[in-house]
């Protein structure tokens, strides 16, 4: 397996430093060759396996897809060399064109670089002059793995990509609803496996519209299940346990400001099932259900139940139970923001558990939640 380097420009300062990382092996067999023109990909949940293109480009702003394009890319790009460097250029730092030729530079040994710029929407206009030009001479030990949110802003410079040769690769946003059973169907695919349209359901039904749960579950479900298809009673086995529905209990606790209700029913699910699964399925729920009361509250006046629910990709049933959440938040926007950072924190701590090797403990993971928990009373 090729071996990888990172270098990184961070904000605020012009300088790199570097960083081994491991790279997931895919499977590819094709060998290195320059860059050519591809037609545009709009399926992104399907690794682009093969050597990539020197220019690839993801344009949207559906983070599952966009993470998948620079995950598959940097593979294949690994498999294809015997050792690679990835350069991350932060595209919002005043020197980014400098930054720019300066990854994108012919080294004395032909050392082979990734050169990752990520929302290149922010590049200044010496930016953008600095990018056009590199793509237009790309030296051969380079790759581009580009992304851009989509929309008006330095759109040229999509076209300016695809003009010389780059492979863009559509990653536009799912919309909640019926476009994430279609999402999910060719999840399942990608995994070669089927799953019946009462598994979807209840799998929807437990851990709601969280594009990053939903797609962990199909592939834990997809490795787990020998059977196929998987069906519903696969689907509440790997939930019961879990306490996915329990976990969306403890949100409704937590932002509807119950603190103590909130505690004990995460107690109740701890001894009650795996703390591990428990840690991950409160984490998501509670993720889940910030940003649902946010978009509800941040919804136009006037709007119907079922607009908003629309908007926010939440149950119409639901917008009533958000929009009072909210109301119980909207005045408190400094202890919210606190929430969001602690909510980051504690995410990996929680995954971390899934598997042997944990560096938290059931207890250790409790305390964690009760303490997050408590920084809402």
């Amino acid at each position: 397996m090729g071996t990888q380097q990172q270098k990184h420009w961070p904000s605020g300062a012009n300088r790199r430093f570097t960083e081994p990382i491991r790279m997931a092996q895919f499977h590819s067999h094709s060998q290195r060759k320059g860059s050519g023109a591809h037609s545009p990909r709009s399926d992104a949940h399907v690794p682009c396996l093969g050597v990539p293109n020197r220019i690839t480009i993801a344009v949207g702003n559906e983070t599952v897809l966009v993470d998948r394009v620079k995950v598959s890319t940097l593979a294949e790009v690994t498999k294809s060399v015997p050792e690679i460097t990835r350069i991350v250029v932060d595209a919002s730092h005043d020197e980014v064109s400098a930054n720019i030729a300066q990854a994108c530079a012919p080294t004395l040994f032909g050392e082979d670089v990734v050169v990752v710029i990520e929302g290149i929407d922010n590049l200044n206009d010496d930016g953008v002059d600095s990018l056009k030009a590199v793509m237009a001479d790309l030296p051969e030990n380079v790759w581009l793995l580009l992304t851009h949110p989509g929309g008006v802003k330095r759109k040229p410079l999509i076209d300016a990509a695809i003009k010389a040769g780059a492979e863009k690769i559509d990653c536009k946003e799912i919309k909640r609803g019926p476009d994430t059973a279609s999402f999910l169907i060719k999840e399942v695919t990608r995994h070669k496996r089927k799953m019946t349209p009462a598994a979807l359901n209840s799998l929807v039904e437990s851990l709601g519209q969280d594009l990053p749960a939903l797609t962990n579950a199909i592939g834990q479900l997809c490795s787990d299940v020998e059977e196929d298809p998987i069906d519903e009673i696969h689907v509440r086995a790997y939930c019961e346990g879990t306490a996915p529905i329990s976990g969306y209990a403890i949100s409704d606790s937590l932002w509807e400001k119950k603190t103590a209700d909130a505690i004990k029913l995460l107690r109740q699910n701890t001894l009650e099932s795996d703390a591990g699964r428990v840690g991950v399925t409160t984490i998501t729920a509670l993720a889940s259900g910030l940003r649902s009361m946010i978009l509800v509250g941040g919804s136009a006046p006037g709007a119907s139940d079922n607009e908003v629910a629309r908007e926010a990709g939440v149950p119409s049933w639901k917008v009533k139970t958000l929009r009072k959440q909210w109301s119980r938040w909207s005045g408190d926007q400094r202890k919210l923001a606190s929430l969001v950072v602690a909510l980051a924190e504690a995410d990996p701590a929680m995954k971390g558990g899934i598997k042997i090797g944990s560096a938290l403990d059931p207890e250790q993971k409790l305390f964690e939640l009760e303490k997050l928990v408590t920084r809402t009373h």
